[in-house]
């Protein structure tokens, strides 16, 4: 984009369904029916100017019906239960065993076999490559290299 700090807002009468993901891809900030309400346009206008992309209701449910299809998950993320990424999450933010405890409301020993399973799952061999794998898997490696194991 030549211009980054410039924000469209696209106003526009041809449907969303087509139009509004190509305009967001090309670099709009949001795109708007002209059939929207007024107060609609007044919110789309001040969440471009706060630096947000603006969508529609119908255009934010159809973009997370996708994500929600979406195969390019990190390998083996998918193969972990909710409460296993949670622990991989806190994991990845650099929380040790006692305080994911705390925070998920288990003992240490629910969050041990969590671990085990995450580091059977993972193909981990120990937990210096669980630590390792979940700054990885889930972008947190930031954190890795302001406190190293």
């Amino acid at each position: 984009m030549e211009f980054p700090r410039i924000r469209i807002l696209v106003v526009s009468r041809q449907s969303e369904r087509t139009y509004a993901e190509r305009a967001l891809h090309a670099g709009a900030s949001g795109y708007w029916m002209k059939n929207s309400s007024v107060d609609e346009l007044m919110h789309a206008i001040e969440t471009v100017l706060a630096g947000e992309i603006y969508a529609s209701r119908a255009i934010t449910s159809l973009a997370m019906r996708k994500f929600a299809r979406r195969g390019d998950l990190p390998q083996g993320v998918g193969l972990l239960s909710d409460r296993e990424l949670a622990v991989l999450s806190l994991i990845a933010a650099g929380h040790g065993v006692g305080q994911i405890a705390r925070e998920l409301g288990v003992s240490r020993k629910t969050v041990e076999c969590h671990c085990e399973h995450i580091k059977l799952k993972l193909d981990y061999p120990d937990a210096q490559a669980l630590h390792r794998g979940a700054r990885e898997l889930l972008g947190t490696s930031e954190w890795s290299a302001r406190n190293p194991r």
